[in-house]
């Protein structure tokens, strides 16, 4: 009796170079096989008995690379997945927290969501609410921090009381210390601060080149660019503060996509050799109904493109081929993870900051006042919730979709294009992954009768 079947998780195409593919996203494991064998494998498919009569080496080949899998195997691993998915949303070993001090700014950039929302700021009473609601957490041992806002170096003297009242009052390991900013506050003062309480990582934004970024980073007050005082504090942050790690997140739309390989080696040559990550931030804009992304935006496919043409010149750090991680999810998604509002309010995801419908609790508060959006972030949202992400072949090297746009598309009749393994694009799915194999396995098979 034949208990083996071709796993639902494989895929076959040929590359570019007329050479028959077969990849296994359970073994993230890729084949170069003969037509003979691709034929006989698709037609496996539907005849399983088939595979009786298959070469006892590959045969054995492809159990190892989960192409040929056991008749429930397939099953198991989806409830593994879910299993592990679960274990890392509930976890109460670690409280991560995205605090936002304020939500004033000052710049006045257009696409900004705090475009119109009164400037808050946290004060002493939401700093000691706060305090209390992290010692609730009593299971938890780590402690991880991202400073958002607004500009969250507008309250400047508010993160110096909250990281002081961490250090005497909780008794947690701060393993992640983190600042999302316009960079234009940060001076000699606050770097001498944070050489003390040391930052992991500092993200800074940049709107394109000079003369575009002045005319969308300017100045509240007087109108005036930004650019030149970014270029200076930065390189004083690369100069003092060389352990910690910046990006320069450069925003790109359809606009100036072209601009960023101009702009990264201009910053490349500027701090050749520092400890500096460029990378392309796609603006996600929607349109007049919000439930799409505008024209202005890149498309899913044009972003990959994009991606793509840069990690083959070597100007991306990182991987833009599939990994076997179990959890690419995010705060949104996990439990113990928080985006807390400069009035004690919690978010659960950073795209929700400020919006009054969004809001899920108040740190004040043991009971959640928005329950059901909760529970829709934290479950509802997930890939094991979604039958096309259950069907994908490529489920085992992604964790499914955006959970913000994905619940917009759930609850809000929202029409976005979420597929982030490529499968609704076969040509650029192909181009990934033909790369993917040329960079990554030698590994090459053939069938014979």
């Amino acid at each position: 009796m034949n208990d083996n079947i071709i796993s639902k998780y494989v895929y076959q195409f040929i590359s570019s170079k007329n050479e028959n593919l077969i990849y296994s996203s359970r073994s993230n494991s890729i084949l170069k096989i003969t037509k003979e064998l691709s034929e006989f494998l698709e037609e496996a498919k539907q005849k399983s008995s088939l595979l009786l009569y298959l070469d006892e080496k590959l045969f054995q080949l492809f159990k190892h690379h989960k192409i040929i899998v056991n008749k429930r195997d397939d099953a198991d691993f989806l409830l593994e997945r879910q299993f592990v998915e679960d274990q890392i949303t509930f976890s109460n070993s670690t409280i991560g927290l995205v605090l936002v001090p304020t939500l004033a700014c000052n710049f006045d950039c257009s696409y900004c969501f705090e475009e119109g929302k009164k400037a808050v700021k946290m004060n002493d009473d939401i700093i000691e609410q706060l305090i209390l609601f992290v010692k609730r957490h009593k299971n938890a041992k780590n402690l991880e921090i991202t400073w958002y806002g607004g500009e969250p170096l507008l309250a400047f003297d508010t993160i110096k009381r909250i990281i002081d009242k961490i250090k005497n009052e909780i008794d947690l390991k701060l393993t992640k210390h983190s600042i999302v900013t316009n960079g234009y506050y940060f001076t000699n003062e606050v770097i001498d601060y944070f050489k003390i309480n040391t930052l992991n990582d500092i993200q800074i934004t940049l709107d394109g080149n000079k003369e575009r970024h002045d005319s969308i980073r300017k100045q509240k007050k007087t109108g005036e660019g930004s650019y030149e005082v970014l270029m200076n504090n930065i390189e004083n942050i690369l100069e003092k503060l060389s352990d910690t790690q910046l990006s320069i997140r450069v925003n790109i739309d359809k606009k100036n996509v072209d601009d960023f390989n101009i702009i990264y080696h201009d910053l490349r040559e500027r701090w050749k050799g520092k400890k500096i990550n460029i990378y392309p931030g796609i603006l996600r804009i929607d349109n007049d109904s919000k439930k799409a992304l505008s024209s202005e935006s890149l498309s899913q496919w044009e972003t990959f493109d994009l991606y793509f043409d840069l990690r083959k010149k070597k100007m991306i750090e990182g991987s833009i081929f599939p990994t076997l991680e179990y959890h690419k999810g995010c705060c949104a998604t996990v439990l113990n993870s928080y985006i807390i509002g400069p009035r004690g309010e919690i978010y659960k995801c950073w795209n929700d900051v400020s919006d009054e419908t969004r809001i899920v609790g108040y740190i004040k508060d043991e009971k959640l006042s928005n329950p059901s959006l909760f529970y829709r972030y934290i479950i509802g949202s997930k890939f094991y919730k979604d039958k096309e992400c259950l069907d994908c072949f490529l489920l085992p090297v992604c964790s499914g979709k955006c959970a913000f746009f994905h619940l917009r598309n759930l609850y809000e009749d929202g029409k976005y294009n979420l597929c982030q393994c490529l499968q609704k694009s076969p040509y650029l799915l192909n181009r990934c992954l033909e790369h993917f194999y040329y960079e990554n396995t030698d590994k090459v098979c053939s069938y014979k009768d």
